[in-house]
């Protein structure tokens, strides 16, 4: 298990840090995040609708990489996303004791072209994600231990879920999702080493301050440049904006019920260029179709086989694995992830399906595992799961990582006329 947790990691550090500096041009929302970071880097006040953790992490990522340019904005964000796989794979490991299982769900990740491509660039989804897993880490860990060290424990898990929820509003998701587990298992009987459940006080009373509290005070920093504004201000006019958006306020808007589907993929860089020896391109007028030779394209796409394999397995989960510990945490999250846009009513993105996919490829690798019990043809069917994963891996990986295309080549990708 470690020397595979090694390689993982270093699978992920590679593809992730390859050619980072490949655009030297702020790419899609990079525009807004890496200039807010390098504005708390310089003291100008600023608005933004999400909480202020994401550009703290980009600020410091800007001053640690030597200044506002490329890999200075990137280079942090690119290491949080290669432990993302690893850090899967030990959720998975918690909940199974199960190394196949874990090291499968933890490549599932790194083989997906959307986590790979917001780990490449100056965005915020990638932190939510990794302080989310680990803080479901620690809160599992914590069921190891009773009295003063569970509670310890719980408190490191709410360091963690105050530090997701205080980069988007949306990590109250992987919160949502213990909190149901936790719900359900009261009854039900728990493994050998985790003891019993935690008390209600330290779930309904504990972690919710814990969280609010550290998700306070990391808005002070942000405080110190609107002296003149309170924090509940901030709130109400995040919110208001947020409100305000229109469900069709941008091409790229999708509803939740798409995801699974991947029907609505996102462009975040596209450039038409004649010749390769030219430098690589930066946003700039477009060239006529038909001077075009090659083509630059960054997709936000997940891995379409892995993405609807995953869509596939967590229904089968559903009859199959709904009795065991890791189906139930499996499931609960998934939906604690996706079924809140349910109510949702501004426009939306395929990025808010990263948590919830995340679980999707845990079902995957749960359901892999239950078919070792199907027969000698399920045997046929798992070598050809992997086959088609790592196969769309490899296929839209110039999608990924922003490599030249032929016009036909890139349009050969794009299986759906949605995702033009």
């Amino acid at each position: 298990m470690p020397l595979g947790l090694l390689l993982l990691w270093l699978f992920a550090l590679v593809t992730r840090f390859w050619g980072l500096t490949r655009f030297p041009t702020l790419v899609f929302d990079e525009v807004y995040f890496a200039r807010f970071g390098r504005n708390y880097l310089a003291g100008v006040p600023f608005f933004d609708a999400h909480p202020p953790l994401g550009k703290y992490l980009i600020a410091l990522s800007i001053w640690l990489g030597g200044g506002f340019h490329p890999w200075g904005y990137r280079w942090l964000n690119a290491l949080m996303g290669s432990l993302i796989p690893v850090a899967v794979a030990v959720l998975a490991y918690l909940l199974t004791r199960r190394s196949r299982i874990a090291l499968l769900s933890g490549l599932f990740v790194a083989l997906d072209g959307f986590f790979l491509v917001e780990s490449r660039y100056a965005l915020i989804n990638i932190s939510l994600v990794l302080f989310g897993v680990v803080a479901q880490i620690l809160w599992l860990w914590g069921l190891r231990y009773q009295g003063r060290g569970r509670s310890l424990w719980l408190m490191a898990a709410g360091m963690a879920f105050g530090a997701c929820v205080a980069v988007k509003w949306s990590g109250l998701g992987f919160l949502l999702g213990v909190g149901l587990f936790w719900v359900l298992q009261q009854r039900l009987p728990l493994p050998t080493e985790w003891k019993t459940p935690y008390q209600w006080w330290q779930m309904c009373l504990l972690l919710p301050l814990v969280v609010f509290g550290v998700y306070t005070l990391l808005w002070l920093p942000h405080l110190q440049f609107h002296p003149h504004q309170r924090l509940l201000d901030l709130h109400q006019q995040m919110f208001n904006f947020h409100r305000s958006v229109a469900s069709t306020a941008h091409p790229y808007c999708s509803p939740w019920w798409s995801w699974p589907l991947l029907l609505r993929p996102m462009s975040y860089f596209f450039q038409r260029v004649q010749t390769l020896n030219e430098p690589v391109p930066v946003i700039g007028p477009p060239l006529p179709m038909a001077d075009t030779h090659w083509v630059y394209a960054v997709y936000a796409l997940f891995n379409p086989p892995l993405l609807w394999l995953g869509t596939l397995a967590t229904l089968a989960l559903v009859p199959l694995r709904l009795t065991t510990i890791a189906g139930r945490f499996v499931l609960l999250n998934y939906a604690a992830n996706l079924l809140p846009w349910v109510l949702v009513s501004r426009c939306v993105f395929i990025y808010h399906y990263l948590p919830a996919a995340l679980y999707s490829f845990m079902a995957l690798a749960l359901v892999w595992e239950a078919s070792h019990d199907w027969g000698a043809w399920a045997r046929w069917a798992r070598i050809a799961t992997l086959g088609v994963v790592v196969g769309g891996f490899l296929y839209w990986l110039p999608l990924y990582l922003g490599l030249p295309l032929t016009p036909q080549d890139f349009f050969r990708r794009m299986w759906l006329p949605s995702w033009i």
